[in-house]
């Protein structure tokens, strides 16, 4: 199971919004800024993040909880989403060469364009699936909480 720690920002029957913990960056990979990945994150977001989660422990606004999601739900969700449009427009490149660059061009943005539907009906699908959904799992006592560091140490 994958992990975080988020807070409650709003609740419904047995669903919750959560907006996951900040995390600081551990100061390994540069020591000015830290994880330039975070960095990235945050200059790409667009607004608060805030998710959607099953609460079957019923916790409250203001509560602090673990969210869990199954590692293979990550893993395949992944895949559908950058696979299946690559697969499309590489395929359908290929599958054009022959008749020269133009055809090739079309044929990848074909490939892609029929594989963009193929991935919101499965993802659809995963979405009506529990496996595929991220659960809160625990609450938390919001004394015991620390800021976690993102990155792992070199040494």
């Amino acid at each position: 199971m994958i992990e975080t720690q988020a807070r409650v920002v709003a609740a419904e029957a047995g669903y919750a919004v959560v907006e996951p913990r900040p995390h600081t960056p551990c100061g390994h990979c540069d020591p000015e800024t830290g994880c330039r990945s975070l960095a990235i994150a945050r200059a790409f977001s667009a607004g608060p993040g805030h998710f959607r989660v099953r609460n079957p422990l019923d916790a409250a606004v203001g509560d602090w909880v673990t969210v869990s999601m199954a590692e293979a739900g990550v893993r395949n969700s992944a895949l559908l989403m950058y696979l299946l449009p690559l697969g499309g427009l590489l395929g359908g490149a290929l599958a054009l060469a022959p008749l020269g660059e133009f055809a090739s061009v079309s044929g990848g943005l074909a490939g892609l364009a029929l594989a963009l539907p193929l991935v919101r009906r499965q993802a659809g699908r995963w979405q009506l699936s529990q496996d595929y959904q991220p659960v809160i799992t625990g609450k938390l006592n919001p004394q015991h909480i620390k800021m976690e560091r993102t990155c792992r140490s070199k040494n």
